[in-house]
């Protein structure tokens, strides 16, 4: 069962049991929960989610240094934190060691069932399922129970609560040219169903659209109100070799990623629509996408990750993503909307890798809360942890006309001389995110270990 721990103690218990490099009682506001990360140890915008609120508690994930699966409660009313979890405890033996330790995709996510049962789905990537696993009791981390197989290929997972108190899980099947689909379970994750068509193939035949035999895409999702509505964002990705004209380079996989797609899948009837409501054929293949769904033609500027999603009262979207600038590396965050009746982008601050993190919120009074990683400098793709991205500073930017304008609010970085990544939204029961928290990440040495911590702003 839970044990609780003063935020002293806590800091303390865990630099002895994972790794964190002080004891100190952390700032009030920036509270470290893990010390034992490595790359990619809270993913980025592609994977959610990796904090859950439940009943009084928040569940953290994330992967540790050898890429083992770990879990934490966080009493919100004492703001304590249990002791972590590893979940593979008693299973550890057959899995592949080496795997583990280097596939950043193996990070979990965590979501909880009608019965209040947690669940949890890591080591995914391609041609694998991952391993899913059941809390024995409603709200326990510390026993776990093997949970059907969902689908024998799935990469980026995203989990949604959608109508009639299902779960979907959104994910990419197979590899990078593989198709984009879900499932649906009604039964508490005792059985999974998929659509007819996947949404999304982009390489699909027949190849008839630009590069269309090497296209992959990268998806992030936001459910709508009426819980039916699936809109999804997405990039373009080259897999083959393509000399950049822009840059006058070949550029690497991690930049060979362009464009911002967006269409809305019904739930109900597996029909997908563009922005104006037009129906798409699925799967949805590049051409298809470029002459329906493009919402930005970057022209060779690099979009490298999953955008942040905002939905207002209505289901409009607005996103915010990273896109770059005189490098390929050196990049500004976007704010992109819907406005008499064409798509414009508005700069917001500048940043230096088109991986670094993202999130975007709205208050009642319009004003639009935008929390990023951003960096004076330019850093290009590294070894290590500093393989996909980082920052010098995380900073809360708004903006109180739209959109339009941004500035900056408050520098929310707990400490100079680290580099932070993968700002990660709390979801609370799956139904909505909480805009008064959220995870990141941050390490200092290229081979050093990760430490995550809560950002909890709540008065």
């Amino acid at each position: 069962m839970k044990t609780s721990l003063s935020r002293p103690m806590a800091a303390l218990f865990l630099a002895l049991s994972i790794g964190l490099g002080s004891a100190s009682a952390p700032a009030a506001e920036a509270i470290p929960f893990a010390g034992n990360g490595g790359l990619k140890m809270l993913y980025d915008n592609r994977m959610y989610p990796q904090a859950l609120e439940h009943q009084g508690n928040l569940y953290l994930v994330w992967r540790g240094k050898q890429g083992l699966p770990y879990i934490i409660a966080y009493d919100l009313e004492t703001r304590t934190l249990s002791a972590p979890v590893m979940m593979l405890q008693g299973r550890d033996a057959n899995i592949d060691r080496e795997k583990y330790r280097n596939d950043h995709h193996y990070a979990p996510v965590v979501w909880v069932d009608g019965a209040g049962h947690l669940h949890t789905l890591f080591a995914c990537h391609v041609r694998t399922g991952g391993i899913h696993l059941v809390s024995k009791r409603p709200g326990d981390i510390t026993q776990w129970d093997a949970g059907a197989e969902i689908a024998p290929s799935i990469s980026y997972p995203k989990v949604h609560k959608i109508y009639g108190g299902k779960t979907l899980i959104y994910f990419r099947h197979e590899g990078h040219l593989g198709h984009w689909t879900y499932r649906i379970s009604s039964d508490n994750g005792k059985t999974w169903q998929g659509p007819e068509h996947p949404p999304i193939d982009m390489d699909r035949e027949p190849q008839d659209g630009y590069l269309a035999a090497h296209a992959g895409s990268y998806h992030t999702t936001q459910l709508g109100k009426d819980l039916k509505t699936l809109h999804l964002s997405f990039i373009w990705k080259i897999e083959e070799p393509v000399y950049n004209t822009r840059y006058k380079a070949q550029l690497h996989d991690h930049t060979q990623r362009y464009n911002l797609y967006y269409m809305k899948l019904d739930l109900s009837t597996g029909k997908a629509y563009n922005y104006h409501g037009a129906q798409l054929e699925t799967p949805v293949r590049k051409l298809n996408a470029d002459r329906a769904c493009l919402i930005w033609d970057t022209d060779e500027r690099v979009a490298s990750v999953g955008t942040s999603i905002y939905l207002d009262e209505n289901d409009e979207p607005y996103f915010v993503l990273p896109v770059s600038d005189e490098t390929p590396y050196r990049c500004t965050f976007y704010f992109v909307c819907h406005e008499e009746g064409e798509w414009r982008k508005y700069p917001m601050a500048r940043t230096g890798h088109p991986f670094n993190a993202c999130h975007l919120e709205r208050d009642d009074d319009g004003t639009f809360r935008a929390y990023l990683v951003v960096g004076d400098g330019e850093t290009p793709t590294g070894e290590d942890m500093d393989q996909y991205g980082w920052g010098d500073r995380i900073e809360e930017w708004v903006s109180k006309d739209g959109g339009k304008h941004w500035k900056r609010a408050q520098n929310l970085t707990p400490e100079t001389g680290y580099k932070y990544n993968n700002l990660k939204f709390v979801s609370k029961d799956l139904e909505s995110t909480r805009t008064d928290m959220f995870l990141y990440y941050r390490w200092q040495d290229t081979y050093g270990m990760g430490t995550a911590y809560l950002w909890d702003n709540r008065e």
